[in-house]
C-alpha cells in the first residue's frame, strides 16, 4: 500500500477507536453507576455475535454552538447498522446517551429516518433502543432538527416493517412519539421514563408536581397502557427484544417465521376438563387453558399488567406463529371495557397488517355497563374493535368455551360468522344469549316496568342458548362445529392447516383505510 492509503487507513481506525468509547470515559461510568449499559454493550446483547455491520460510523456532528464551536460527537450520538437476531436480518438504531445526552442533531436524526427508509425498502424490521435527552437544544440546527420528518416516516412506513422501541433512557416531549408510533414499546425499569410533559416541565407550567413513579416503566404498563413489556434492567428487555422478534415476520410481504415443530399436532387435552369449570359462576384463570394448547405451552404476552381481563399473545400451533386474544374470567369476569378494547384493538392492527392468524378463546359476558365506562365513550371503543375485526383479512378462529354473550362474545371475539370469522368452535357446555344477567327486572323496577314488556322484551334478552341449539341450524350463523375440549388443540391446528392460503380483498377504496372510531 502507498502513503495516502496508510493515511486513510490510521484516520478510519482513530475514527473507529473514538467511537467505542463515545462521549469519553467519564459519561460512560456515570452510565454504569445509574445501572444503564453503553450503547455498544447494548447492541451485543441483541444481535447475533459477530453480525452487526454499521453504517455511517464516520458521521460527525453538524450541530453549532451558538458561540460558534462545533462539538465533538462521534457518530453524532446515533449507532446504526444491520444485523442478524436469530439468524434473521433487523435494521439497528441505537442512540448514545454519552455523546451529547443521546439529543437529536441534523445529522442524529438522519440515521434515524434514512435506516428506515432503507429498511422498508428491504423488508427488514428496525430496532430502535433508545436513551435520549431529546432535542438538541442550544445549538443553531433548527429548532427541533427536522422530528416532524421523522414522525411522519415511521407514520408512512407503520405496518409495512416491524418497528421496535426498546426504551433505556429519558425520553420527553415530542420524543415521546418515537415510541409510540413504533408497532411494541420495551421499557426498562431501571432507566426507561417516557412523559409528553417530565416533572419540571408540568412543574414550571402549571405548579403541578407530580410522583416520580409517573412515566416509569410500570406505570406506562399498569395505566396508561402505552407499554408492551417491562423487565428490570437493560439487558433482561433487550434478550425480550429477542424473543419477540422470533414470532414477527420480516415485513407485510412475509409470513411469520415457521418454527421447529416440538409438539404433537394430535395432542389430547383432557386437562381442559378440570380446569374449566362447567358451573358458569366460578372462575379460572385462561392462562392455564393456553399452556396447556400451545405448543410446549410456551407463549409471549403482550401488556401482561394492563388490562388483565383481556390476554394478547404470540404463541405457536405445530410451529406455526399466531396472535392469541382471550378473555380471562379470574379478572373481575372477564368484561371488556374501554382499556380491554384498546389493548384488543392495538393487538388486532398488528396482526392483521403482518399476516398473523387470529385465535380467540371466548368466555365472556357483555361490556361493563355503567356512567362511568360510558361517559368514557365506551361506545367508540367497542366500535374500534368491532372495524378492525370485520376489515381483518387474516385467517380467524374462535373457540367459545362457555358464555358468548352480547356484542362482547359475539361480533368483538369473533362468535358471529357473519363478522368475518372462517371457523367457530364450541364447547358442548357453551351458551349464547344477548346479556348474561338472571334477575328479576321485575323486582328492581317494581311497578315502572309493564309485564307485556317484561315478557316480549326484558326477559327474552337473558334467555340462554346452548351449543346444540346453535348448531342445529346454519343459518343461525354461528357454530362450525361442536367440539370436545380435549380435541381443542387438535381442532385450532386443523383450522390453521386449512386456512392457510386464504385471501381476502376488501371493497375498492379510493383510500387504503377506513374511518373508523377513535
Amino acid at each position: 500500500m502507498g502513503k495516502k492509503m496508510d493515511e486513510a487507513i490510521k484516520k478510519y481506525q482513530e475514527i473507529q477507536e473514538k467511537n467505542l468509547i463515545g462521549g469519553g470515559e467519564k459519561h460512560i461510568e456515570r452510565q454504569h453507576s445509574r445501572g444503564k449499559l453503553m450503547v455498544r454493550e447494548r447492541i451485543d446483547i441483541l444481535v447475533d455475535p459477530g453480525s452487526f455491520n454499521e453504517l455511517g460510523s464516520c458521521v460527525g456532528t453538524t450541530s453549532m454552538r451558538m458561540d460558534g464551536r462545533i462539538p465533538d460527537a462521534p457518530c453524532d450520538g446515533a449507532v446504526t447498522g444491520t444485523a442478524r437476531v436469530n439468524d434473521r436480518p433487523i435494521m439497528l438504531h441505537a442512540s448514545d446517551f454519552t455523546v451529547l445526552g443521546g439529543s437529536t442533531g441534523v445529522q442524529h436524526l438522519m440515521k434515524f429516518a434514512r435506516p428506515l427508509e432503507m429498511a422498508a425498502e428491504w423488508g427488514i424490521p428496525l430496532v430502535i433502543l433508545l436513551d435520549s435527552s431529546g432535542g438538541r437544544l442550544g445549538y443553531a440546527d433548527a429548532t427541533i432538527a427536522g422530528i416532524d420528518w421523522q414522525f411522519r416516516i415511521q407514520s408512512l412506513y407503520s405496518g409495512v416493517v416491524p418497528q421496535i422501541c426498546v426504551l433505556m433512557g429519558p425520553c420527553i416531549a415530542g420524543g415521546a412519539y418515537i415510541p409510540t408510533l413504533c408497532d411494541f414499546l420495551f421499557m426498562s425499569r431501571v432507566s426507561g421514563t417516557m412523559w409528553l410533559g417530565g416533572p419540571r416541565q408540568t412543574a414550571a407550567a402549571t405548579s403541578e408536581k407530580f410522583d416520580s413513579n409517573v412515566g416509569g416503566a410500570d406505570y406506562h404498563m399498569q395505566f396508561s397502557g402505552s407499554c408492551d413489556a417491562v423487565e428490570e434492567d437493560d439487558e433482561t428487555i433487550i434478550k425480550k427484544t429477542r424473543e419477540l422478534l422470533r414470532y414477527l415476520p420480516l415485513s407485510f410481504r412475509d409470513k411469520p417465521p415457521l418454527w421447529e415443530q416440538t409438539d404433537d399436532p394430535g395432542r389430547e387435552v383432557a386437562e381442559l376438563n378440570k380446569i374449566v369449570p362447567d358451573d358458569f359462576s366460578k372462575t379460572y384463570d385462561m392462562h392455564d387453558v393456553i399452556k396447556q394448547i400451545v405448543d410446549e405451552g410456551d407463549y409471549f404476552e403482550i401488556k401482561d399488567e394492563y388490562a388483565k381481563n383481556i390476554i394478547t399473545c404470540f404463541c405457536r400451533f405445530n410451529g406455526q406463529v399466531v396472535g392469541l386474544v382471550a378473555n380471562n374470567p379470574k379478572y373481575p369476569g372477564s368484561m371488556l371495557e374501554i382499556n380491554s378494547s384498546d389493548k384488543y384493538y392495538r393487538f388486532l392492527q398488528v396482526l392483521d397488517a403482518y399476516n398473523i392468524p387470529l385465535v380467540n378463546l371466548v368466555d365472556t359476558p357483555p361490556v361493563v355497563p355503567g356512567e362511568a365506562e360510558e361517559a368514557k365513550g365506551l361506545i367508540r371503543h367497542m366500535g374500534k374493535i368491532t372495524e378492525v375485526y370485520a376489515t381483518a383479512t387474516i385467517p380467524k378462529i374462535s373457540v367459545i368455551l362457555r358464555g358468548a354473550y352480547a356484542d362482547a362474545g359475539s361480533m368483538i371475539m369473533g362468535g358471529l360468522k357473519s363478522m368475518g370469522t372462517d371457523l367457530i368452535y364450541a364447547w358442548p357446555i357453551a351458551q349464547f344469549a344477548v346479556e348474561s344477567s338472571n334477575l328479576d327486572y321485575r323486582k328492581i323496577y317494581d311497578k315502572g316496568i309493564e309485564e307485556d314488556a317484561y315478557e316480549s322484551y326484558l326477559n327474552r334478552s337473558r334467555e340462554k342458548v346452548d351449543a346444540f341449539g346453535t348448531a342445529h341450524t346454519w343459518t343461525a350463523q354461528i357454530v362450525d362445529e361442536i367440539i370436545l375440549p380435549k380435541d381443542t388443540r387438535k381442532r385450532i391446528i386443523e383450522g390453521l392447516q386449512i386456512t392457510k392460503k386464504k385471501v381476502e380483498k376488501l371493497p375498492a377504496r379510493a383510500k387504503m383505510h377506513g374511518a373508523p372510531p377513535v
